[in-house]
């Protein structure tokens, strides 16, 4: 359900104008100027290449203050050859901005560097006009779909046209609050998709009620009360898969996904997080995991079949236009029904999983028997 540009507004009001989001304001502010100090085409020319790495690695470690950036790819980007050439043209604004996000993220793109993604480059523009360029990136999708206004995107779209189509909707948000820069907007679509009050405020719009910290309080605690023992056992057998992740078995070679922004651990997406979520190059495939956590067989098949939609449409659209989509559910034991409701759907399987507990002691234990 699309939210109204009277409810948006609403929104805005609570959440970016308030004086409680007076702080957070201030730092996103006082941290832009920080950038600006270097993201700029001026000064960059002025830096040495030291300098020039300096600046970009401090920038990419704080996440630009607002996103965390994937650290594997940080340093290819700032040992790649024409990573001057692409900071430079990146900044060049006598280039229409659909064109230099088409060379930039294309991957045949004239200045493309693998680990540049939309989020990075998106977030530089910001910081180099915030008034003039909004950041792209996963949240800003999730948060564009809490409030009914996800871009449409069609297949072979450029990455420019997408950009072109997530601002045309950004700005339509901003036009209700013409004093806000991007930045503000940024943050706005952050606590709309990823903060419980921001969720549960939106849903209360949704459903026609006032929202309610109380009820949102309640809520919270009764499904820490129900869930706590099985969440500390299936946080535990999360990271174990994690860690170990290269010698388990899944039938095939898979590698934990992970892009410029996230992990493929809790994966996040606008309808939930992932488990786990995985790539088998070999195959061509998404690979979606997920730990059944005591739900009911209906609860975990259709959450599974929503998140494998998701990929097919957020992730395999983009740079895998080839990828297909599987499933795994892991499951401490077998379920009828989970079963022969998998039975229709050949590309979900179940693996189960069993958990040993045994002590050992680590010193002899002297036997009572007396010697003489």
């Amino acid at each position: 359900m699309n939210l109204t540009n009277e409810q948006i507004k609403l929104l805005l009001d609570k959440f970016v104008v308030s004086e409680e989001a007076k702080t957070w304001r201030e730092q996103r502010w006082e941290d832009h100027k920080r950038w600006k100090e270097w993201i700029d085409p001026n000064k960059l020319e002025a830096l040495s290449d030291d300098e020039l790495k300096n600046r970009f690695l401090q920038y990419f470690n704080e996440g630009a203050g607002r996103h965390p950036f994937n650290a594997i790819n940080r340093d290819k980007i700032i040992n790649h050859i024409n990573f001057r050439k692409v900071m430079k043209f990146l900044l060049d604004e006598s280039v229409p901005v659909n064109e230099r996000m088409d060379k930039i993220l294309e991957k045949d793109g004239t200045y493309h560097i693998a680990g540049i993604g939309k989020g990075l480059a998106t977030s530089i523009l910001m910081d180099l006009n915030s008034q003039k360029y909004a950041t792209w990136n996963n949240k800003t999708n999730m948060g564009l779909e809490a409030l009914g206004l996800s871009p449409q995107f069609a297949w072979g779209d450029s990455w420019g046209t997408r950009y072109e189509k997530v601002m045309e909707i950004i700005r339509r948000i901003r036009e209700l609050m013409p004093e806000l820069s991007f930045l503000e907007v940024d943050h706005f679509l952050h606590i709309v998709s990823a903060t419980e009050e921001g969720i549960e405020a939106v849903t209360s719009l949704i459903e026609g009620k006032e929202a309610s910290t109380d009820i949102s309080e309640k809520i919270i605690q009764i499904s820490k009360e129900r869930n706590d023992m099985e969440f500390v056992m299936e946080k535990y057998l999360e990271e174990f898969i994690e860690v170990n992740f290269q010698k388990i078995d899944f039938g095939a070679k898979l590698e934990l996904y992970q892009d410029e922004d996230n992990h493929g651990r809790q994966y996040p997406t606008s309808v939930g997080n992932i488990d786990l979520l995985a790539i088998d190059s070999d195959n061509e495939k998404f690979v979606v995991i997920e730990l059944k956590k005591g739900r009911s067989s209906d609860e975990v098949v259709g959450q599974i079949l929503r998140y494998m939609g998701w990929v097919k449409e957020n992730l395999a659209m983009n740079d895998y236009e080839t990828y297909d989509v599987r499933g795994i559910i892991i499951s401490k034991e077998k379920d009828d029904k989970l079963e022969y409701a998998l039975k229709m759907l050949s590309n979900i399987n179940i693996f189960l999983y069993s958990v040993s507990f045994k002590l050992n002691p680590s010193l002899a234990i002297p036997s009572n028997k007396k010697t003489r």
